[in-house]
């Protein structure tokens, strides 16, 4: 038969590491909701985050002397858009891109101007040529970021 303090020292000693280990299941259980919480926000403002190329993809006209194209994207998403952080990749080849507009905000729905140059000058287009045209755009929120990537065949018109 047991005595009593070491009964009552035991069961103390049981209910302090219960106490210990139930604090710290709360803990991660509270870090992991705050985690996917993160997440979830982050993919909603990537849902929200679109554009659309609307230039015609089988007209786009080189300018091999400037080593240069026009293009014009639509924000097609539901959130502003940062103008300063398009990149665009044309036949592997990454571009500086410049927006005809200087202002930092692309609302939704609005189409913008923006002028692709290769910086190398190392593409030269003759006649029809099919490529593959990258661009990718980000969104303007201070919070959680949200990016888009889309990437067209097109038809580049050197001359």
């Amino acid at each position: 038969m047991a005595s009593g303090p070491s009964e009552m020292i035991l069961l103390s000693a049981g209910l302090i590491v219960a106490a210990l280990v139930s604090g710290l299941l709360l803990q991660t259980w509270d870090d992991m909701d705050d985690v996917i919480d993160d997440r979830g926000k982050h993919g909603m403002e990537d849902v929200r985050t679109r554009g659309s190329l609307v230039s015609d993809p089988m007209n786009i006209s080189w300018d091999n002397a400037n080593h240069n194209a026009t293009i014009y994207i639509q924000n097609s998403g539901d959130t502003f858009l940062d103008k300063s952080s398009v990149g665009v990749f044309l036949n592997g080849t990454s571009m500086t891109v410049t927006a005809a507009d200087p202002s930092t905000y692309w609302l939704p729905g609005k189409t913008e101007k923006f002028t692709i140059k290769d910086s190398a000058e190392s593409l030269t287009f003759t006649g029809s040529n099919d490529v593959f045209l990258t661009f990718s755009v980000s969104s303007d929120s201070t919070e959680y970021s949200g990016s888009h990537t889309v990437t067209k065949e097109v038809r580049i018109l050197g001359g």
